[in-house]
């Protein structure tokens, strides 16, 4: 540990200086003080080395969400405990894993030191910290509540996350379904049918037009699976670029949600998005314009975000939000009537609490119907390709059987 120098006054008024190893200035401050030391000064001796906990043990290399959730509850806890905003930031360094956050931190602790606000502070680093945090962070702060905005922001992350990885987890095995059937097929193609093709080969045969069809097409994946793999790569790449365009984004957006089945789960989902971030951010003393700004941003979809910014006109006008929510005709009945509520009650962070909670369950029922829906489909498709190829390939064989029974 690394050794200090301290001035001190004690209980009786005779100031004194003396040395002391701690684990930071920090912590050698609040042991003497609890001694009934005043601190006067504290400087580290030169040639010690500072040990910092989180560097004794391998930092992972990536931050993950979890990452920012954990440290947001544990902020929150300490806050609410007493604990300084400095002394809480150097407890959390010894405590975080993650190297990108670590460094992030340390700059954020720094800052904060030289006198700027958390909120400035952490908006230096938008790739870490979203707009959402930094706003929470500033309602905080301006309402003196910092440690139960921190928490409320800590809830949002948590479900927010749970809520992806339950998305996550249902479509994982209609996925891999869908693999192991488009793999099964490309097999048989590439693989099985050019052993019938040379069997058929040695005989003189007309074969039957399905199986010239087979043929034709392993024969054409044979050859050129890797250019097509190529092409196909590349055409996903082109599409996806093209989606990042301001155009490309808002056509894919429109698409999205006039697709059958799929564009009601991408209304929903973005409809809790929309209730969960606005509820989050009115709890946490936002203003509700700049509120509908954030969350506009968050729901991910560009008809709904243009919706959303048309509303936040209106009631910069002084109107109401369920009076333009309706007049889109994006927003779901249901979900215009609960704020609607919300505001003539004066409770609107509480309806959209219920929105939100059943727009989760709605989206995680239809996604389980559709997963339940897709495995038989899948199933039934890929029978139905291999009893094609099957039959096409045992044709022949039939064939070649009559004319040796003749």
């Amino acid at each position: 540990m690394p050794l200090f120098e301290y001035t001190y006054i004690d209980s009786s008024g005779s100031s004194g200086r003396s040395t002391m190893e701690a684990p930071s200035q920090d912590e050698l401050a609040v042991s003497l003080q609890r001694k009934g030391y005043t601190v006067t000064s504290v400087t580290e001796k030169a040639g010690t080395s500072k040990t910092k906990g989180p560097l004794k043990k391998k930092l992972k290399s990536k931050m993950k969400q979890e990452d920012l959730v954990l440290l947001a509850r544990q902020l929150s806890t300490l806050l609410e405990s007493g604990v300084t905003l400095l002394r809480s930031l150097n407890i959390l360094l010894k405590q975080i894993d993650s190297k990108p956050l670590y460094l992030v931190l340390e700059r954020i602790k720094a800052d904060v030191e030289a006198g700027q606000s958390l909120r400035d502070a952490i908006a230096k680093h938008p790739k870490a910290f979203s707009k959402f945090w930094v706003n929470i962070v500033e309602a905080g702060e301006t309402s003196g509540q910092l440690p139960s905005t921190l928490g409320q922001l800590a809830g949002y992350l948590e479900a927010s996350g749970s809520f992806k990885r339950k998305i996550i987890s249902a479509l994982m095995y209609p996925i891999i379904l869908a693999t192991v059937a488009v793999g099964a097929i490309l097999i048989f193609v590439m693989k099985i049918i050019p052993v019938f093709t040379n069997i058929f080969a040695g005989f003189d045969l007309e074969l039957p037009p399905i199986t010239k069809l087979v043929v034709a097409l392993s024969d054409v994946l044979t050859k050129y699976f890797l250019i097509m793999v190529i092409a196909a790569g590349a055409l996903v790449y082109g599409i996806r670029q093209y989606i990042k365009t301001e155009q490309g984004k808002w056509q894919f957006d429109t698409l999205m949600l006039k697709m059958p089945i799929v564009g009601s789960l991408v209304l929903n989902m973005s409809v809790e998005r929309f209730s969960t971030g606005l509820g989050t951010l009115i709890k946490s003393g936002c203003p509700i314009l700049l509120a509908l700004d954030i969350v506009a941003r968050a729901v991910g979809n560009r008809p709904i975000e243009k919706a959303l910014d048309g509303i936040k006109i209106s009631v910069r006008d002084g109107k109401s939000i369920a009076e333009p929510m309706e007049r889109s005709g994006i927003f779901p009945p249901m979900v215009v009537q609960m704020v609607g509520v919300g505001e003539e009650t004066g409770q609107l962070a509480k309806m959209l609490d219920k929105v939100s909670a059943y727009y989760t369950e709605v989206v995680n029922e239809l996604v389980a119907r559709l997963t339940a829906v897709f495995e038989p489909i899948l199933l039934v498709f890929m029978g139905s390709v291999i009893g094609f190829l099957v039959v096409a390939m045992f044709l022949p064989i039939f064939k070649l059987t009559t004319i040796g029974g003749k």
